[in-house]
């Protein structure tokens, strides 16, 4: 039997590692990354187009670990963002950008160029200022409260409407978090942590707040009521709501199958559903979800991402007559 680089994660994975030897493997494995870095570094042209980390991704390990700017590797940092301004602009990239984590103001500056000083000035205290700063400038920027925002926004958006302007994007603020929607992706800044995470797919949420923030988006792009009540620091209830008329007949057959299906992919992530008809003849579904990992590990269920978020909206909406949707 042959020692592999799968039985020592496997192994470093569980409790039982004496403190010891999990100081040691740190530190051998900060040694490596530095040098690791160094060397791709050295060869411009390998970092520009084949870094030796696929996508960068020792970059976002590093941040999220709480380096600093200065710690990281300057020139690959460079190219990270120089490759999301390309995607943002809809150039050629040598790659998607996806889950990257970069510094706000490098965020800021490509999507509200110009404006980063006066968010941050204003941003915590006189949001309607703000507003009216970014509206006056040259941004093609729609502000939207997504709990209660005028969806046919997103509808004119996505059908490309004569009367907006190529590149438009929706923005608004909540607290210690800007929330951006441009094109079909969600982009995130957190003021606290000074980071935005680009194009928000497949990383867990932990924060509550967020899981708010991208349901309540992703309703209003789907042109669905979504509400949601957070109980405590780990619960969170996500209601979505849909007028029965405009269910499709076919899903409310017995031979249907999409109900069926659609309560499967629910209860991989939620430990409560709840499906009824209210007074005003709406199809509700109720949703509960705690962020608890051992809570989620006892039953069985997965944390959220964005995109279950997302494609939990897609498939409530999926319910709806064709001609209904927008």
């Amino acid at each position: 039997m042959v020692f592999s680089e799968k039985d020592l994660v496997d192994y470093i994975s569980t409790d039982i590692v004496p403190k010891e030897a999990m100081m040691q493997l740190n530190r051998l494995l900060f040694k490596e990354l530095k040098e690791y870095c160094i060397e791709c570094e050295d060869d411009r042209m390998i970092c520009v187009l084949s870094p030796q980390c696929p996508k960068r991704i020792l970059l976002k390990v590093r941040m999220e670990a709480n380096a600093g700017f200065e710690d990281l590797p300057q020139f690959c940092y460079s190219q990270a963002v120089n490759n999301i301004r390309r995607y943002l602009n809809k150039n050629t990239t040598l790659y998607t950008p996806q889950d990257e984590l970069i510094y706000n103001k490098d965020f800021i500056d490509i999507m509200f160029p110009r404006q980063y000083k006066h968010i941050i000035e204003n941003y915590s205290k006189d949001i309607r200022k703000l507003k009216e700063i970014i509206d006056k400038s040259k941004v093609p920027a729609v502000n939207l409260d997504f709990h209660h925002g005028d969806r046919d926004v997103f509808a004119k958006i996505i059908q490309k409407d004569k009367l907006i302007r190529e590149g438009t994007f929706i923005y608004d603020f909540f607290g210690q978090f800007l929330l951006t929607w441009f094109d079909g992706a969600i982009f995130i800044s957190d003021f606290k942590t000074d980071i935005t995470i680009v194009n928000a797919k497949d990383d867990l949420i932990q924060d509550l707040k967020i899981i708010d923030l991208v349901f309540h988006t992703y309703s209003a792009e789907q042109d669905i009521d979504g509400f949601t009540t957070i109980s405590g620091e780990n619960q969170i209830n996500l209601i979505m709501k849909l007028p029965y008329d405009q269910i499709q007949s076919e899903h409310i057959q017995e031979d249907s199958t999409y109900f069926g299906d659609l309560i499967e992919f629910l209860q991989r992530n939620f430990f409560e559903i709840e499906i009824s008809i209210d007074s005003q003849n709406f199809l509700v579904i109720s949703l509960q979800y705690q962020n608890v990992s051992h809570f989620l590990k006892q039953n069985q269920l997965d944390t959220l991402t964005y995109d279950k978020i997302h494609e939990t909206l897609q498939k409530f909406n999926g319910l709806r007559e064709l001609k209904a949707s927008k």
